[in-house]
């Protein structure tokens, strides 16, 4: 049924089970944001020194137009099959970004009369509980040291930067800044041509490797590069031999 309202969840769209489904609602709370703080000696006052947010979340609101009681069943399984793995979620007043989800309420038939009765999906991001942008920032810088600047849209800080260095000649060591943040990999073997990849799975754990080797006992420094979203940032590197580095930013929204 035609909709102002979709989403999609790995590519597929919710209204592409079934032509029965209507897309009613797309709905987001406002993020719950922890804070800690330490009290002033005597005096009013507190310093904040941390903000925490651990989830989330979108409720997807449908009905299923099917009038047979067995078929709206089949239906709504056809969607929590959809839904139940989570993944990566695009809503349709939300172009260009996308939350990396699980399914934490499935969807129920409540009522086996009520044919047009609304249903729920909700979803929720925990490891990352921040919308991102589809396609990355990019800067790309070559020789054996290199600067410039990138900016990075969003509203969130502390945004992680994923590398990708090719090297051009044998390669022991590099050092890589982000904003305020920098990391050295050293003691390498690494081939001309050969390529290191500093990226993040679904569940934010970083990964340093070159082809199926990690690199993670190389590093030292900062464990992550990160930059603020919605500003201007520095990058930089320094290498014991001709390299291309490209770094990438996905920029974060509440």
């Amino acid at each position: 049924m035609i909709s102002r309202y979709e989403v999609w969840l790995n590519g597929q769209a919710l209204s592409e089970i079934s032509q029965d489904i209507l897309v009613l609602d797309i709905q987001y709370p406002a993020l719950n944001y922890a804070n800690s703080v330490i009290r002033s000696a005597k005096r009013q006052g507190a310093r904040l020194y941390r903000r925490q947010v651990d989830e989330n979340s979108v409720t997807v609101l449908f009905e299923i137009h099917a009038y047979d009681t067995r078929m709206r069943q089949e239906i709504c399984n056809a969607v929590e099959t959809w839904a139940s793995k989570g993944g990566v979620l695009k809503t349709s007043d939300r172009e260009g970004k996308q939350l990396h989800c699980v399914c934490k309420t499935h969807p129920a038939i409540r009522s086996a009369r009520d044919w047009t009765e609304p249903l729920s999906i909700v979803f929720a991001a925990y490891a990352l509980p921040f919308w991102q942008e589809t396609i990355p920032a990019t800067l790309t810088l070559s020789g054996t040291s290199g600067s410039g600047s990138l900016y990075v849209p969003g509203s969130i800080q502390d945004t992680f930067v994923e590398v990708e260095i090719t090297a051009n000649a044998a390669l022991s060591q590099i050092s890589l800044t982000a904003g305020n943040t920098s990391m050295t990999l050293s003691g390498l073997s690494v081939s001309s041509g050969q390529k290191i990849i500093i990226s993040y799975d679904d569940e934010m754990i970083q990964q340093i490797r070159v082809g199926n080797t990690s690199l993670l006992n190389k590093r030292s420094g900062a464990d992550d590069l990160r930059v603020d979203s919605g500003e201007n940032s520095a990058f930089s590197f320094s290498s014991d031999a001709s390299v291309s580095v490209t770094f990438k930013v996905r920029g974060l929204w509440a």
